[in-house]
């Protein structure tokens, strides 16, 4: 049987309450059961247990003991953080949807799914931190984006993944100030909007919307992609702008 790691963090189902602790099913571990004394429930008192837990409920834990021998497990709710149980939550939900994906894979080409698992998620590994992260990306930039995945499974798989994977891109806006008395003016303006730096990844919207003022709004899959196009092209802007009688950049929103 196959135990977690001492102080590991792990998905735990909520499979039995008792009046001084909790039951619990490893979701991630085949057959492994664990216990959590009431003590370890929650970081403050209990009063009534039922409060901070349900059956069937989804918890994060951290493994405080294993004992292989009576093959049991004592396990902690009360020390995990809001962030550290976000984080593990979404590591587990990733991993099931790419679980879910290979099994759709695996019908469509009569495969079976394990050998499929290795082909596809070790090469994978190799360039991302996130199989459902490369998913993503082999979405929105097509079947052969990633060069380690087999030849022969690109196309399949994108087709799955195209299919079955939304893609909910982020948005942030920024306004600019431009203008100039010159006769050519607005000749002037337009020239320097077209040469803005282009990227690929990215999506980029540029509006008119008066008094001098350009509403700029660019989307990408990431926050991360954004900022570091707009890091690009405010420099170039404000290179540019040397060259009028006014200019100015204002961040319109953030990233959330």
């Amino acid at each position: 049987m196959n135990y977690p790691d001492r102080y590991e963090h792990v998905i735990c189902k909520v499979d039995r309450i008792m009046p001084y602790g909790v039951n619990v099913i490893l979701e991630e571990y085949e057959g492994v059961n664990g216990y959590v004394p009431l003590s370890q429930v929650a970081p403050r008192w209990i009063k009534n247990i039922r409060n901070f837990v349900k059956v069937g409920q989804i918890k994060v834990g951290k493994v405080l003991y294993i004992n292989n021998e009576k093959q049991q497990v004592d396990i902690s709710f009360a020390v995990v953080t809001s962030a550290q149980e976000t984080q593990k939550l979404n590591e587990w939900r990733q991993t099931k949807r790419v679980q879910q994906l290979i099994g759709l894979l695996a019908k469509e080409i009569k495969k079976d799914p394990e050998v499929l698992w290795d082909s596809i998620v070790n090469p994978v590994l190799e360039k991302y931190d996130s199989v459902y992260a490369a998913f993503k990306d082999l979405a929105i930039y097509g079947e052969d984006y990633i060069q380690e995945l087999p030849k022969d499974l690109r196309k399949p798989l994108y087709e799955i993944i195209k299919n079955n994977v939304v893609i909910h891109e982020k948005e942030l806006s920024e306004e600019v100030k431009l203008t100039t008395n010159d006769s050519n003016g607005v000749d002037k303006i337009k020239q320097v909007f077209a040469g803005i730096p282009k990227d690929k990844e990215l999506s980029a919207n540029i509006t008119y919307i008066g008094n001098g003022k350009y509403l700029i709004k660019i989307r990408a899959i990431d926050y991360k992609k954004i900022e570091k196009y707009l890091i690009l092209i405010n420099d170039y802007l404000t290179k540019e702008g040397k060259k009028f009688d006014a200019f100015e950049i204002k961040r319109l929103n953030k990233a959330s």
